[in-house]
C-alpha cells in the first residue's frame, strides 16, 4: 500500500513526531509523550519548503512521500511529468522510471506509481497544511501565515481538482472518515476559499516591501533561507489568489460542465491591473528578456514587482532537491552542450516534431543548425529556446518522424531553463552561483503572462478573437520579438498557450480545456503527436476513451476508503 512517510520529523517542529496517512488524511502523533510544543515558523517553513524540496535532508535519504524515488516525488517536478508528458511538447527518453511508459502514450492504470505519486504528494501537503491552520495563532506575523498556508492548502487542492475530479476532502487532521467531493463541489470550495482569500491575504503594500527588499538585498552574500523576514518575495499575496481563480474559471467547463469566461477575464484583468508585471525589457543585456525569466539569477526578473506572482525558492546551496531546478536544468542537455551553467547533464528529455512545428514547417526544422542562444533570432521569436544540433555535427535530429527508442537526438532539445546567470556573456562555460551542481534558478510558478493568455482565450470564447489576437500581439509576442499573429483561431490559440509556457507544467489542462487531448472533442479535432496512443508522429490518428482527461485515484485508496473510482477505470 502506498502512503505517505509514517514518521516525519519536521525542521523547525522540535520534537514533534507525527504520522500521515493519505487513506485517511490523519495527522496523529507516534507517541503522545513525544509532543513538546508547535514551532508555528518552523512548520510555516516546511510549508513553504514542500513546493521546492523533497523531504528532511536534501537532496535525498528522508523524503516525504513513501513508494517513490524521492527526487520524482517534488511537487513541481511531478506536476511537470503528468502534465508535459503524455503530450505534444517532448518526450522523456528514460524508460526505466516505472509507470512513465504508460504516461507517455496515454494509457495509464490505476495502479500507476507516477499518478499515485502525485496523489500522496499533494494530500501529504494538505495535511501539513491542516496541521498548521489547527494549531497556529494570529498573534504578529501569524494571520498573514495563516492566510497564506490556507492559499497553499487551496493550490493543492486545485491540483487535486484537475488531475483527479472526485477526491477525499478534509479541512483538519482527524482519524474520521473523509467525505469524497464530487468535482462541481470541490470547485465551489476552492471559489469561496480563493475569493475570501483574495480579501484575506496580504494586499499592495505587501508586495511594495518585496519590491524594495529585492533591489537592497545582497543576494551573494546571503544563505537565502525560505522564507526570509528579509526576503519575503516568495511568499504569496491577494494577487496569486486572483490569478488562481482566473485560472478555475478558465477551466470551469471541464470542471463543472459550465463556462466562467467573463469570469476568467474578470480576474484575469485583476491581475493584469496589479502591481505585477511582464518582465518586457533585457535588463543584462546579453540574453533576451524572456530568457532571464529562466536564469540562475532570474529573481532579479520575476521578483518584487517583477513577472513572478508565486515563485518557487531555489538555491545551490539551501533547497538541493532532484524535482526541482536541477531537473529543470539538467534534463534536457547532454554532455555535449556548452554555456549551460551546471556540470550535470541527463540527457533524457527533448521536443516532439509537432512542437518544432509550431515555430517552423519541419522540412525547413531539417535543414536548421542552431545552438540556443541562434535559434530564436533563426525562428523569428525569443522564446524559441531550442537546439537542432549536436554541437559541432551535421546531426538533423531525426525531424523525419521519430521512432519512439528513447535516443535524446531523435528531435530538438529545449534547453528553456539554465543555471547561468543573466549577467555572463554567451561564451566560455563558466558556472555561476553557489554550486557547480545545484543551480539557483527559481521556478516562476505563476506568472503574469498567465493572465494575459487567459484574458485573450476569455475574449475568444465569447466571441471577440480580433480583441483576443491584438491583446496577445501587443504583450506575450511583443516581449517574444515575435511576428504579430494576423488572425486566432482555436488552433493558434492552443498552439500560442505552449510557444508561451512549454516546459511549465501545464500542457496537458490546456490540452484537455481546448479539446485536444483524448474523447469525443478530441476526434474532432483529430490532432496527435509523437507517442499519443503510442503512434509515431505522422502516423495515423489514435482515438483515446475520454476517461483519460482524468486520472484515477490509486486503486489502493479505493479499496481502502471505498471511494467512488473516476468514470471508466
Amino acid at each position: 500500500m502506498n502512503t505517505i512517510k509514517k514518521s516525519l520529523l519536521l525542521l523547525g517542529l522540535g520534537a514533534f513526531l507525527f504520522t500521515s496517512c493519505v487513506q485517511d488524511l490523519d495527522v496523529t502523533p507516534k507517541d503522545p509523550n513525544n509532543i513538546q510544543y508547535f514551532d508555528q515558523n518552523g512548520v510555516f517553513t516546511k510549508i513553504y519548503a514542500t513546493l521546492a524540496t523533497t523531504g528532511q535532508t536534501g537532496p535525498a535519504g528522508n523524503g516525504d512521500v513513501e513508494g517513490i524515488d524521492e527526487g520524482v516525488s517534488a511537487f513541481v517536478r511531478m506536476i511537470f511529468e503528468l502534465n508535459e508528458f503524455p503530450t505534444d511538447e517532448g518526450w522523456w527518453i528514460w524508460d526505466g522510471d516505472a509507470g512513465m511508459p504508460d504516461l507517455r502514450v496515454i494509457s495509464w492504470t490505476a495502479v500507476n506509481p507516477l499518478v499515485s505519486g502525485i496523489y500522496y504528494r499533494l494530500y501529504f501537503d494538505v495535511s501539513l497544511c491542516n496541521h498548521f491552520l489547527e494549531h497556529a495563532t494570529a498573534e504578529g506575523e501569524g494571520a498573514a501565515q495563516i492566510a497564506e498556508v490556507r492559499f497553499i492548502r487551496a493550490l493543492n487542492y486545485y491540483y487535486l481538482l484537475d488531475f483527479f475530479g472526485s477526491v477525499p476532502f478534509a479541512l483538519e487532521v482527524s482519524e474520521a472518515a473523509k467525505p469524497q467531493l464530487t468535482r462541481q463541489e470541490l470547485y465551489d470550495w476552492l471559489e469561496a476559499e480563493l475569493k475570501d482569500l483574495e480579501g484575506t491575504l496580504p494586499a499592495e503594500e505587501f508586495a511594495a516591501l518585496k519590491k524594495t527588499q529585492v533591489a537592497n538585498f545582497d543576494w551573494n552574500a546571503i544563505d537565502r533561507t525560505l522564507p526570509d523576514s528579509r526576503v519575503s518575495d516568495y511568499r504569496v499575496d491577494k494577487v496569486a489568489a486572483q490569478m488562481l481563480l482566473a485560472r478555475l474559471y478558465l477551466n470551469a467547463k471541464v470542471y463543472t460542465g459550465t463556462a466562467q469566461w467573463d469570469l476568467a477575464e474578470q480576474y484575469a484583468d485583476k491581475v493584469i491591473g496589479s502591481q505585477y508585471q511582464l518582465h518586457m525589457t533585457s535588463t543584462a543585456g546579453n540574453y533576451s528578456a524572456y530568457q532571464e525569466l529562466f536564469m540562475g539569477d532570474n529573481h532579479k526578473y520575476i521578483g518584487g514587482n517583477g513577472e513572478g506572482i508565486l515563485n518557487i525558492y531555489q538555491d545551490g546551496i539551501m533547497t538541493q532537491c532532484w524535482g526541482g531546478a536541477r531537473f529543470y536544468c539538467s534534463a534536457f542537455r547532454d554532455a555535449n552542450y556548452n554555456y549551460f551553467g551546471i556540470s550535470d547533464t541527463w540527457s533524457c528529455f527533448r521536443t516532439s516534431p509537432e512542437f518544432v512545428a509550431k515555430w517552423v514547417d519541419l522540412a525547413t526544422a531539417a535543414t536548421i543548425f542552431k545552438d540556443e542562444f541562434a535559434m530564436p533570432a533563426a525562428l523569428g521569436d525569443d522564446r524559441a529556446i531550442m537546439r537542432s544540433v549536436n554541437a559541432g555535427s551535421t546531426d538533423t535530429c531525426g525531424l523525419n518522424g521519430p521512432a519512439n527508442n528513447g535516443k535524446f537526438y531523435e528531435c530538438w532539445s529545449v534547453p528553456k531553463w539554465t543555471g547561468r546567470y543573466s549577467t555572463q556573456p554567451i561564451g566560455g562555460d563558466n558556472i555561476a552561483g553557489h554550486s557547480p551542481e545545484w543551480p539557483d534558478t527559481d521556478i516562476p510558478f505563476m506568472r503574469v503572462a498567465e493572465a494575459y493568455m487567459t484574458k485573450a482565450e476569455a475574449m475568444f470564447h465569447k466571441g471577440d478573437a480580433n480583441g483576443a489576437k491584438n491583446l496577445i500581439n501587443s504583450t506575450i509576442r511583443a516581449r517574444a520579438n515575435a511576428a504579430p499573429l494576423d488572425n486566432l483561431d482555436e488552433e493558434t490559440l492552443c498552439d500560442e498557450w505552449s510557444r508561451e509556457f512549454y516546459c511549465e507544467g501545464r500542457r496537458r489542462t490546456d490540452l484537455v480545456r481546448l479539446g485536444y487531448f483524448a474523447g469525443p472533442e478530441a476526434d474532432a479535432h483529430g490532432y496527435s503527436w509523437e507517442g499519443r496512443g503510442s503512434a509515431k508522429s505522422g502516423e495515423a490518428f489514435v482515438s483515446l476513451d475520454k476517461k483519460y482527461n482524468i486520472f484515477p485515484l490509486p486503486n489502493s485508496d479505493v479499496v481502502v476508503q471505498g471511494l467512488k473510482q473516476a468514470e471508466g477505470y
